[in-house]
């Protein structure tokens, strides 16, 4: 399985990740934060890296 780490302290919420996903791997939480509840649906297409504008996804196939 993947690994996705979303750093809290940098998202914003802007939803960009959401948007790009095509396996819907990300919602957002309580916090209006970005959590990657679908992990294991992840493709490992990395959009969701190269968008977020503060870099605040790490995902372990991407780097």
């Amino acid at each position: 399985m993947v690994e996705i780490i979303v750093d809290h302290e940098k998202c914003t919420g802007c939803g960009e990740c959401i948007s790009v996903c095509p396996a819907e791997v990300y919602e957002f939480n309580d916090d209006g934060k970005s959590d990657p509840v679908n992990a294991e649906d992840c493709e490992e297409c990395c959009s969701c890296v190269e968008v977020c504008p503060e870099g605040a996804i790490t995902v372990d196939v991407c780097e």
